[in-house]
């Protein structure tokens, strides 16, 4: 071996403290990428999977009579169909610990031979018999149930039967029952006409056999194939067409991860200026090394190479320790993310590039920010490096005028000054550690930030609505002596009847509108809502334009969801809009915000009942308690029901305002957690930066240390010293942390906001993460110059006077 590798070897052994910290900050960064990159490559290609696995519905035509198997055998023969299925889908309600949630029953003609949207049999019986059903994997949490227990569910126009749960299945296109607080159940036709149900399949779907990534291709097929069907009397009155082979969160999800992997990198840039920042304390070290080197014979390309040699073999140890953590983490965090979109992860295999860019970045983002420090150093002169003796002193008259004040206070001790002088004394050093900290500290107050903004955002569910549940009668009923006596009821405070019904922006398709909606018929969704002008339980937040205001004209308001659904609109437009193969024009006044709503357009109720006919009817009921705690609600909920049963008014489905709350609130956990985990890794990378830059001003003043002890300076006040250095910069970090928090804040909750709401957050400033970091920030400064301070104490009078 060469002896300047010789060199190499014994460096790294003899500094294995500081090594050992250059190794773990590369490691983390590593080790974020990794996990990282790892849980959203496999997370991506299973979601496809997945999703595909089902093989979705190309599109679904909405029948107004029930469909005969001769009719689909006829569709599947239709040019340009590779496959076509009848289905039905019904909404009912199921009874937990006395509370009705609502319950999605999809009916299904053949469960040993589906064709679209297949749910994948787990356990249990394939195909449920007569008063059973099988319920998809995710609802046992929200059921309370398991294989083998009874169900109480009711249907729309039956009475309320126990069905019996006889096996399990997946369905990959459907979000976790328990996000959205509801069941989901699989029934046969026989066990829907039990129930009190005589509708039949409804639902038309199909598969087209070319371009079915194309929506404007499937959006043509279906309007030939339901125009031939309305031309032989099966009217079709809507088309529904998902993004194609797109699962339902799949871009909000893949917005999610972009975020994690930058915030990931981010942390591997950090960790490797952490690098930069130790390296060049090795510089410093050796400078004098260096010169004798050179006067011995060694040109400037050998030292470099030498010292960035170093450098690698650090990185590889780096990478041995980082990789294996990182396919661990990288397991933990798609298991998690798994959960939240209820995928099951067949293929957990992480791609080969996922550990070849951990290499290459693991390697040449450090070896880059080494390279700065490697090559001043390396290319000194030998005059310059022989006469060098540490850190020079800038003259009292070359002081800013800041430092003079620093300078000058002397509350803390006669150290204070002096600390403050050598903070200052490297300032390009002392910008790096500071940016170092204040990325960790902005990252981990943003979390925080983040967090509770999100909760105040959800907390605007309950200000925006004045109710406290909502009851979705299963037909229009008359409302005017059933509002009096629900009036009456104790705690009721008020009652509105509503309408509600599908709509869809009209395009001309002679009476057949196209909607995005998924088979749940939740996501994608869009609405009318017909109510009072001058309700008194909705307060959404006026963005632009105004409320309605005359009872009687076609005004309309549309919400934050359902602006985007036209390339351009703007206030006094007119749109069109189709409810019930009804067609009418109405001029916008005005845009909202109303969070947990999805697309909605809001009209009066008088407008309504003039296009539909529907005067002094209603099919949504909105009720208001005194007391809005979810026990009150409870309690009141179940003597409102009375009272509807009394009436003989059946309910499709009961959603009180706290349902609601909670299963938003459940879409984010594990991004809130995700971040909160991105920013611990950088407030350690910067506490370590810290200790590095803290090492390095310590070293460079070795000597100094020396004629300071020659003085009388005692081992409390050299300690004392180091220590306030340490303080001073993590102080000054905060304020740079806090204030970068705010923009990241801002940032994040903004993107959030939309991706989850059309909205942004609010900023909000979390109390507790300023506070906690204070914390952190302080103790970890003092825990970063305990090393230091102890070498500068260590370091006897003779040798640091003769420190070469």
């Amino acid at each position: 071996m060469k002896t300047r590798y010789k060199k190499v070897m014994r460096d790294l052994l003899s500094g294995y403290a500081k090594n050992a910290m250059l190794v773990i900050a590369m490691a983390m960064g590593v080790f974020g990428v990794g996990a990282i990159l790892g849980g959203y490559s496999v997370v991506k290609r299973e979601m496809t999977a997945n999703y595909m696995g089902t093989v979705p519905a190309s599109a679904t035509l909405e029948m107004e009579d029930s469909l005969k198997q001769g009719l689909i055998d006829s569709v599947r023969q239709w040019p340009g169909v590779s496959q076509a299925e009848r289905h039905a889908t019904v909404l009912a309600r199921m009874r937990i610990d006395d509370k009705w949630f609502p319950l999605l029953l999809f009916v299904v003609d053949d469960f040993e031979h589906q064709r679209t949207n297949i749910a994948r049999h787990v356990s249990g019986e394939q195909t449920p018999p007569t008063g059973t059903l099988l319920v998809e994997r995710t609802a046992f949490v929200v059921m309370h149930a398991q294989e083998g227990d009874s169900l109480l569910v009711k249907t729309r126009h039956g009475e309320a039967k126990a069905l019996k749960i006889v096996g399990t299945v997946h369905d990959a296109g459907l979000a976790p029952a328990w996000q959205e607080q509801a069941g989901y159940g699989y029934i046969t036709l026989s066990t829907l006409r039990a129930l009190g149900e005589d509708g039949g399949f409804d639902q038309l779907r199909i598969l087209v056999s070319e371009h079915a990534d194309s929506r404007d291709h499937i959006e043509t097929k279906a309007k030939e194939i339901a125009i031939a069907l309305n031309a032989r009397h099966h009217g079709v009155h809507e088309i529904q067409i998902p993004p194609p082979g797109k699962h339902p969160h799949q871009s909000q999800m893949s917005a999610v991860m972009t975020i994690f992997v930058m915030f990931s990198f981010l942390v591997l840039v950090l960790a490797s200026i952490l690098v930069g920042t130790a390296v060049a304390t090795i510089m410093v070290k050796h400078v004098r090394q260096i010169g004798v080197m050179k006067t011995l014979g060694a040109n400037s390309r050998q030292i470099a190479v030498m010292y960035l040699t170093m450098v690698f073999a650090l990185c590889l140890v780096a990478l041995v320790i980082a990789i294996p953590l990182s396919r661990v983490a990288a397991a933990a965090f798609y298991d998690q993310i798994a959960v939240l979109l209820n995928l099951e992860i067949r293929d957990a295999s992480i791609p080969v590039w996922v550990v070849a860019v951990q290499v290459f970045s693991g390697i040449g983002i450090p070896l880059l920010s080494a390279a700065v420090p490697v090559l001043r150093g390396s290319f000194i002169s030998v005059r310059k490096a022989l006469d060098n003796h540490g850190v020079g002193h800038r003259p009292q008259q070359q002081l800013s005028w800041t430092m003079k004040m620093l300078s000058s206070w002397k509350f803390a001790g006669d150290m204070f000054p002096l600390a403050m002088r050598n903070v200052f004394r490297q300032r390009s050093r002392l910008a790096m550690t500071l940016g170092l900290l204040a990325a960790g500290g902005a990252m981990f107050m943003m979390a925080l930030n983040v967090s509770e903004a999100w909760e105040a955002n959800l907390s605007r569910i309950y200000q925006q609505r004045l109710y406290d549940v909502e009851f979705r009668l299963n037909r229009l009923h008359p409302t005017d002596t059933l509002l009096a006596k629900l009036k009456s009821i104790p705690g009721v405070t008020h009652v509105e009847g509503w309408n509600s019904a599908a709509v869809a922006f009209s395009k001309g398709n002679k009476g057949v509108e196209v909607t995005r909606t998924y088979p749940d018929k939740g996501h994608g969704s869009f609405s009318m809502q017909a109510l009072p002008v001058s309700t008194q339980l909705l307060r959404p937040d006026i963005t632009a334009g105004r409320w309605l205001r005359e009872g009687q004209a076609n005004e309309v308001v549309l919400n934050q969801l359902a602006t985007p659904m036209l390339s351009s609109v703007a206030l006094g437009d007119t749109v069109s809009l189709t409810v019930n193969q009804h067609t009418t024009a109405w001029t916008v006044v005005g845009f909202v915000e109303d969070v947990g709503t999805p697309a909605t357009a809001y009209v009066s109720i008088e407008a309504f009942a003039k296009a539909e006919d529907t005067a002094g009817k209603s099919n949504v009921l909105r009720v208001a308690y005194a007391d809005r705690s979810k026990e009150s609600t409870v309690k009141n909920n179940r003597l409102v029901e009375a009272l509807l049963e009394k009436e003989n008014i059946g309910v499709d489905a009961t959603i009180p305002v706290w349902l609601l709350r909670n299963a938003i609130a459940g879409h984010m956990k594990v991004l809130v957690n995700s971040l909160m985990a991105m920013a611990l890794l950088m407030a350690v990378v910067g506490t370590l930066g810290l200790m590095s830059t803290m090492s390095m001003n310590v070293l460079e003043r070795t000597r100094e240390i020396g004629v300071m002890r020659t003085l009388g300076a005692t081992p409390r006040k050299i300690r004392s010293l180091v220590v306030w250095e340490g303080v001073s910069i993590g102080v000054m970090s905060i304020f740079l942390a806090f204030a970068l928090s705010l923009l990241l804040s801002a940032y994040i909750g903004s993107f959030i906001g939309h991706m989850a709401f059309r909205t942004p957050l609010s900023l909000q400033i979390s109390i507790v993460g300023v506070v906690a970091w204070v914390a952190m920030v302080m103790a970890g400064a003092y825990v970063a110059t305990l090393y230091p301070s102890k070498r500068a104490n260590t370091i006897t009078t003779r040798e640091a006077l003769a420190y070469e």
